[in-house]
């Protein structure tokens, strides 16, 4: 068709139709399927016949009713030579845009199509299908075509003949080798699988009839066969479920010679799923393969999770979840490993006053696992499972994601670490029929141990019912690390939580954070509730904290916003707040907004005050082109600081202000120096600013009021002691043999007396029975504490430092490794003790005097004898007599047997040597003759 004979097609009809044979473009085998009869009929509504473009509704042979599209025709010497279609949809079944190409595809677990793409030419075509999660459609060159619909875990591919590889690797599908005509997934790494596809039925061609005389249907014929894969078992096939494929008799290799790997690439975008969903179970699974950071190899994760019943939170139901992942090492590494499984019913066991909802439990192996901060909480996966086992794999989640977030990603969960090991276990709950919480205790070994309590809470008023007049979630996180002394004890409030109107949000947060032992920050801490004055310098070690408030929308019109907090630290207290409240109707808007903020600080003192209040009204309204605002506004404020104490206040009335200066200005430069006694107020009493201390080996101390008086009792294996003072010291001087050992600190001054260099010298001698003991020899740990730079800043400007700062305030000893020599040495009379008999006696036994009896042997063989003779029937009849003979007597045995089998055989490991005899008669000493 000539360019001409277009525009006048496109020009439409009388009747506003525009109708176009595509037989005379060349694409009638691409187009002609969607429009009956293989001609484009339009009902024109816009269009640019020079242009080569109308829009309109069109008719399709889908049998809906004509829908809004655009056609383009491309013409680049003259002639029509191709043509683009865009066509808006009603959602549409995928398989009803196959079945009019030949194909017959079972129910996918697809989103519904919402427009088609198609281009054509004389070449072939393309018809995109709009509205899947990727790039899908049908695709047609030298009159053979191929489906390609993109579904979860793979890609289900459609063909009529049989593909080589090259038309295979065209459609954007990784399979090794050419696909033969059928209908298949293509599943990650290059292996393909039949899908079981579905059989219409035709009337029978003979006329035969059914006992009820309704005709009898066969199946119908289909435009191609069903063929197997090589290296597929006869038996293998994809079978569509609700979200996904069930794959029966998986493959084992992707084709001839061709590894299949699972998962596909280690690319940790793949993985093989597993999806059985028949009521009431449903079961999902994933197995994810993904490479490994130096000096790792790979990991191999898995999860899966189950429902029987309701299967989610607050339905009634068994459900639970286990994932776990195994990272190999290159070489001399050990594997890492972990594992977690969570397992949760409602409405669990348990009385009313307390029900139990949920249990779980992990491990990890060479693993450390990320404690996380309060506002991780609510996306802590195993904080999730344990609340809710399917909110960590079920419908919404995809288990790749999981996998992914659980060990990979710029700031993964969990990391393979030699040598460490972490323990974790929770329980879920209900409290009253009031309150659901759960809560998990988490133990991290290394070289920083820590020790976590994690939980979350809510409840909600009424607890039944749709209308809920208020609802609080929060989470709660308690951490301890004893190695590097910090402790984190926070609070917040989740964003689901309100009270009165679900428009009336709650938010903020509370934190206590104590640091100790060898931390950086050792002394200091910080409680927050809602943050901190806007006005302090806040150091960046402590944790940040939302503000305490409520955001409450009234209708759309009508906003009011609060907000509180409350903060104390070592060296500083503030609290404060503001309300605000807006209202805005077309073009006019009123507010009133009310603030009180307080600072304290103290070593120096000093302290800031502020409080405003501001009421307004803005109207707006547009005359000819010209917009006009007129706004009137009433505010009043006030600041006041010192010392030395200044202030200002503020006042707006309309377009009037005015401010009023009073007092000192703001600027610390202007405080005023402080002489030494109004300084050495601000630190400890006397008796407290330099201490002597004993530690290990002490046993007694000479006065226990002051240590550093009197004698102490010390252990002559070894002995620590060390000093400590509340001032920063410049150096400390150990005395030894010869010149001193010197511990150097920083530099340091004293901010409120103006002072920027100072130094204090400390130095240490031990003496023993008035010689001095050689420190060289004992062992130094230098003690530094963080210091408030308000107080010891040499600089002149503390409020531009880092916060605390780390000085040298002490030093701990420790005696020299005890010297045990190789001798005893000399020990005389005077080194044994004896108690003396009164009064003096004669030994009874003198050296003149010799044994009553003979003295005892050893002699040879005797154990062998005994096992030989102990258990022979003469010996039974023996003691069998014997026995007998005591019966007579009265006696009792006591249960003796007259046989030792048991006795014979383990004589020898009884007896480690031969025993010492003596003669049977040999003579006695009469009593009394001694």
């Amino acid at each position: 068709m000539q360019t001409s004979d277009l525009h006048e097609v496109l020009e439409g009809d009388d009747t506003g139709w525009v109708t176009l044979p595509l037989s005379g473009l060349g694409v009638a085998d691409g187009a002609g399927p969607l429009l009956p009869g293989g001609t484009l009929r339009l009902a024109r509504e816009d269009g640019d016949a020079a242009g080569l473009w109308v829009s309109g509704r069109v008719s399709l042979a889908l049998g809906t009713q004509p829908v809004l599209g655009r056609a383009e025709f491309r013409c680049p010497d003259g002639e029509v030579s191709g043509i683009a279609l865009a066509l808006r949809l009603p959602d549409t079944d995928v398989g009803e845009i196959a079945r009019l190409y030949g194909y017959e595809l079972p129910s996918l677990p697809v989103p519904p199509v919402t427009g088609l793409q198609f281009r054509g030419s004389a070449e072939g075509f393309t018809l995109t299908l709009d509205g899947l999660s990727s790039d899908g459609g049908i695709v047609g060159r030298d009159g053979r075509q191929a489906l390609a619909v993109p579904v979860p875990g793979g890609c289900v591919l459609a063909t009529l003949t049989d593909l080589a590889a090259d038309e295979v690797e065209a459609l954007g599908v990784l399979c090794a080798g050419p696909l033969p005509a059928g209908v298949w997934l293509a599943l990650p790494g290059g292996c393909v699988v039949p899908v079981t596809a579905p059989r219409p039925t035709v009337p029978d061609a003979s006329g035969a009839t059914g006992g009820l005389g309704r005709p009898k249907t066969v199946p119908a014929p289909v435009p191609y066969t069903q063929h197997t894969y090589p290296g597929l078992s006869p038996r293998s096939r994809a079978v569509p479920t609700e979200d996904g494929f069930a794959v029966l008799n998986p493959p084992r290799a992707a084709g001839p010679m061709v590894p299949w790997l699972p998962g596909g690439l280690l690319d940790g975008k793949n993985s093989i799923d597993f999806v059985y969903k028949k009521t009431p179970l449903a079961i999902t699974g994933a197995l994810q393969v993904q490479q490994a950071k130096d000096p790792y190899r790979a990991v191999v994760g898995g999860l899966l999770t189950f429902a029987f019943g309701g299967g989610t939170s607050g339905k009634r139901g068994l459900y639970g979840m286990g994932t776990g992942a195994v990272v190999f090492p290159r070489t001399g590494t050990d594997v890492s490993l972990f594992g977690f499984a969570a397992l949760g019913a409602e409405p669990g066991i348990g009385i009313p006053a307390f029900r139990l909802r949920g249990i779980a439990a992990g491990l990890g192996w060479n693993s450390r696992l990320r404690t996380p901060d309060v506002g991780d909480l609510s996306t802590f996966p195993f904080l999730q499972a344990l609340d809710d086992p399917a909110a960590i794999g079920g419908d919404e989640t995809d288990p790749v994601g999981i996998l992914t977030t659980l060990t990979d990603g710029s700031n993964p969960w969990i990391t393979a670490r030699q040598g460490e090991l972490w323990v974790a276990a929770g329980v879920a709950f209900t409290i009253g029929e009031l309150i659901d919480g759960s809560a998990m205790a988490l133990v991290q070994t290394g070289s920083d141990l820590t020790i976590a309590l994690l939980g979350k809470a809510a409840t909600s008023f009424p607890k039944s019912g749709n209308k809920k007049y208020a609802r609080i979630d929060t989470v709660l996180q308690l951490v301890i690390k004893p190695n590097s002394g910090e402790l984190t004890v926070a609070t917040a409030l989740e964003p689901s939580s309100f009270v009165i109107d679900e428009n009336c949000k709650l938010r903020g947060g509370v934190g206590l954070k104590i640091w100790f032992g060898d931390h950086p920050n050792a002394g200091d801490f910080v409680f927050s509730a809602g943050g901190y004055n806007s006005k302090y310098k806040t150091p960046a070690h402590y944790p940040q904290l939302p503000r305490i408030g409520f955001d409450w929308s009234l209708g759309g019109k009508v906003t009011i916003t609060g907000n509180a907090y409350f903060a104390l630290t070592s060296r500083a207290a503030m609290a404060g707040g503001d309300l605000d409240v807006r209202y805005k109707a077309g073009i006019v808007k009123a507010w009133c907004t009310a603030t009180v903020d307080v600072l304290i600080e103290w070593n120096p003192f000093y302290f800031d005050l502020g409080m405003s209040l501001s009421i307004g009204v803005e109207g707006s309204v547009k005359v000819l082109f010209v917009r006009i605002t007129v706004r009137i506004e009433v505010g009043v404020s006030l600041n006041i600081w010192g010392p030395p104490t200044g202030g200002k206040a503020r006042v707006k009335v309309w377009f009037i202000s005015f401010t009023i200066d009073f007092g000192k200005s703001r600027s610390r430069s202007d405080d005023k120096e402080l002489d030494w006694p109004e300084t050495s107020r601000m630190l400890p009493e006397p008796g407290a600013r330099a201490r002597l201390r004993p530690g290990d080996g002490l046993i007694a101390e000479g006065d226990t009021d002051n240590p550093g008086r009197g004698d102490w009792l010390v252990k002559a294996s070894g002995f620590t002691f060390g000093t400590d003072t509340q001032v920063p010291l410049s150096r400390i001087e150990l005395a030894t043999g010869g010149s001193d050992e010197v511990i150097n600190g920083r530099s340091f001054g004293i901010h409120p007396m103006r002072v920027t260099e100072l130094s204090v010298r400390q130095r240490i001698q031990v003496t023993l029975e008035g010689r001095r003991v050689d420190l060289a020899k004992w062992k130094p740990v230098a003690q530094y504490t963080a210091l408030p730079p308000q107080l010891w800043d040499d600089s002149g400007a503390p409020e531009l430092g880092e916060g605390l700062e780390k000085h040298l305030t002490g030093v701990t000893l420790t005696s020299p490794d005890t010297d045990y020599g190789t001798s005893t040495g000399y020990i005389g009379e005077e080194s044994f003790a004896f108690d003396p008999i009164r009064p003096d006696g004669v030994a009874p036994l003198s050296t003149d005097d010799r044994p009553l009896i003979p003295g005892a042997t050893r002699p040879s063989g005797v154990v062998g004898r005994i096992a030989a003779t102990v258990d022979t029937p003469g010996r039974r009849e023996a003691r069998s007599k014997v026995h007998t003979l005591m019966n007579t007597l009265g006696l009792t045995t006591g249960g003796a047997r007259t046989d030792l089998p048991g006795y014979a055989e383990t004589v020898t490991s009884l007896f480690t040597a031969e025993p010492l005899l003596i003669a049977a008669g040999a003579t006695h000493v009469p009593e009394g003759d001694i």
